[in-house]
């Protein structure tokens, strides 16, 4: 076992690795617990559960679960030992996971972790395959960082299985909080 930052990593056998958050509940960061509190939580059937999982965030799994062929059995958030399924309170938690406008962070993981959970789930464009395939190249960029008055935001393009592409860029405000702009010009 090995402490990175405040996240202790344990090696299990057969190298897969499993984290523990002690902000969270105490319990193991790991699919298996993920899986274990949704099946608890919102009474989903194990046989069924399918978990897609976001990019790597500190401490938690950003993830959207769903059952097979239960088409309102959707939930996308993130969980540090306890889930958190509303968008506005776990955005915060995976930006400050992340160090957001503390330090530079990957525009890739912000669109990837932010995106997922903004579109419940999301799809954000996160190679040029896809922007190529399912989107607008001749407007559409990957994640990148831009600048917004004066203020350095992560700009990325999104889309649902119901919903258009969009445009989003997310802010951390001079008070330490964060938005998510939607469909910005």
């Amino acid at each position: 076992m090995f402490i990175a930052g405040a996240v202790a990593v344990l090696v299990l056998a057969g190298g897969a690795y499993a984290l523990w958050s002690p902000r969270g509940s105490g319990k193991m960061v790991d699919e298996a617990h993920l899986r274990s509190a949704l099946q608890k939580q919102f009474k989903m059937d194990k046989d069924k559960l399918r978990l897609e999982i976001g990019p790597d965030v500190p401490g938690m799994i950003v993830f959207f679960a769903y059952e097979m062929g239960n088409p309102r059995s959707n939930i996308t958030g993130v969980f540090d030992g306890e889930l958190h399924t509303d968008f506005d309170k776990s955005i915060p938690l995976v930006l400050r996971a992340l160090g957001y406008g503390e330090r530079d962070v990957d525009p890739m993981v912000v669109a990837g972790a932010v995106g997922k959970l903004e579109g419940n789930p999301g799809t954000p464009f996160l190679t040029q395959f896809g922007i190529d395939k399912s989107g607008d190249p001749a407007v559409m960029t990957l994640p990148r960082l831009v600048s917004v008055d004066g203020q350095q935001v992560v700009e990325y393009w999104n889309k649902t299985s119901r919903e258009t592409p969009w445009r989003s860029r997310v802010y951390r405000k001079a008070d330490g909080t964060f938005e998510v702009h939607r469909g910005v010009d």
